[in-house]
């Protein structure tokens, strides 16, 4: 992404509002900035509640591009919502798609704004035929599955990954527009009677 410069010539009598300091002896003018509502239209993929992670090295979710925009990953996010049979964790990997799942449950794609146009992305949990995984991942670690409810703050608690990419302060996994790329979320281990919600919220832009 090439950086650019605009040149401004308002003429007389505009007036850019900035804070006077001093900084090691001298005057520096810091401009106001006010942060605008996001532009993009934001998209979230939501699974039922009751996605297993009893067979290893499943896929939770998938999430496809759609045919012409590409889309942006802001933020991954998983619930536990079955306790394990036993508590154990295990290896969570998000990556890249090179082609679709098939056989899984179909997700519903809701944009965050009812104003925004119908989302090019699709969603899917559990596909019996998983797409086909990229060579390497963006994100591996390892998860903590309860056998027991948390007798406190149980909500957060039961929240086992929260990937928020945009707080990390570096660009955002970008999925090139077509319905072959996407992502996936995939558990290494098989945690017995361990079910999860999912969350994927993502903007599609025109470049």
């Amino acid at each position: 992404m090439a950086q650019a410069t605009l040149a401004v010539n308002a003429g007389a009598g505009t007036l850019l509002d900035y804070f006077s300091r001093s900084k090691n002896g001298n005057t520096v003018l810091v401009p106001s900035v006010w942060m605008d509502e996001h532009p993009g239209a934001m998209y979230f993929v939501p699974t039922g509640s009751g996605v297993s992670l009893a067979t290893a090295a499943s896929h939770p979710i998938e999430v496809m591009a759609g045919a012409s925009l590409p889309l942006y990953v802001r933020r991954i996010v998983l619930y536990q919502v079955g306790l394990a049979t036993t508590a154990s964790t295990t290896d969570m990997i998000v990556g890249r798609l090179s082609s679709a799942g098939t056989g899984g449950t179909v997700l519903g794609v809701s944009a965050i704004d009812s104003t925004d146009a119908a989302a090019g992305m699709t969603g899917m949990s559990l596909p019996t035929g998983k797409g086909t995984e990229a060579a390497s991942s963006f994100w591996r670690g390892q998860v903590y599955l309860n056998q027991t409810l948390p007798t406190f703050a149980a909500g957060e608690a039961m929240k086992i990954l929260d990937l928020d990419f945009d707080k990390l302060r570096t660009k955002v996994p970008r999925i090139a527009a077509g319905t072959s790329n996407g992502i996936y979320v995939k558990n290494i281990s098989g945690i017995a009677a361990a079910t999860i919600t999912a969350i994927v919220y993502a903007t599609e832009w025109n470049y």
